[in-house]
């Protein structure tokens, strides 16, 4: 005859408590997850004379399992435009650039807004905010007035200025190239400074192309590389490939490599 299990409480209770906090873990998580967020501050701040052209580079990450195509960036006044990607691939992060004219706002404090709609039927907004100054011309007896002249400033929203970059070529010609021949070359991008920048992402057109990059921060009075190689085997005639370059502050640049093959 079998005996009889005593009713174990203690057991019941921690199960029951494990689930209640394992449910409400979900639902939190549920609640949190967005589609597509912004990373780093949605409200960035800039002082600017008039005349100045600030830009605002907002970084935005496609969390989801699809991807994410943005048909339009709307603003609020016509002195704000909005740069931004047709599609952002899912599991990716890439970039909006929100551009003031200042010419065609008051002078004294301000508020600019760009709107980016999410996936979950959401509005994100992206907010430049500040003051704008007018420079007025030094006049002396005798010489001719200084006029202030206008600058480019641009920011990001999560690390204040970005580094100022330089590339030494975005386009290489290879002219005529005699199949099999490998056609090769290197781009290189100097950091003039004042913070590191890092290349995250090189993305060949086509499979043709490859493409390999510098790993790692490249600091200030330094330089890094991207090479490019076509593969000629089997080409022939004119041929224009296209690489991407990624920056770590949302920044895209746009390679090309250009030549003719002659067959084997």
């Amino acid at each position: 005859m079998k005996t009889k299990q005593p009713f174990n409480r203690f057991l019941l209770l921690n199960f029951l408590l494990a689930f209640v906090f394992s449910s409400s873990t979900l639902l939190g998580q549920e609640k949190n997850y967005k589609p597509v967020e912004v990373l780093g501050k949605t409200v960035v701040e800039v002082n600017a004379n008039l005349g100045d052209m600030v830009e605002v580079v907002y970084l935005i990450r496609n969390n989801s399992l699809d991807d994410f195509y943005i048909a339009q960036v709307q603003t609020d006044c016509h002195c704000v435009e909005a740069v931004f990607p047709k599609l952002v691939p899912r599991n990716t992060i890439d970039s909006i650039v929100v551009v003031l004219n200042t010419n065609n706002i008051p002078p004294g404090t301000f508020t600019k807004k760009a709107y980016l709609e999410t996936p979950d039927d959401k509005v994100v907004e992206l907010i430049i905010q500040g003051n704008i100054k007018v420079v007025r011309p030094i006049v002396k007896p005798g010489t001719k007035p200084v006029i202030y002249k206008p600058v480019h400033i641009r920011l990001n929203n999560s690390e204040g200025p970005l580094a100022t970059v330089q590339w030494i070529k975005t386009n290489h010609d290879f002219g005529y190239v005699n199949a099999p021949e490998p056609a090769r070359t290197k781009f290189r991008i100097e950091n003039l400074g004042p913070k590191p920048i890092e290349i995250i992402l090189v993305e060949p057109g086509c499979s043709c192309t490859i493409s390999e990059f510098t790993k790692g921060e490249i600091l200030p009075g330094e330089f890094g590389e991207v090479t490019a190689a076509f593969t000629t085997k089997g080409a022939f005639g004119y041929f224009k490939k296209f690489i991407r370059v990624d920056l770590n502050d949302g920044r895209t640049y746009q390679l090309s490599i250009t030549g003719n093959v002659t067959p084997e």
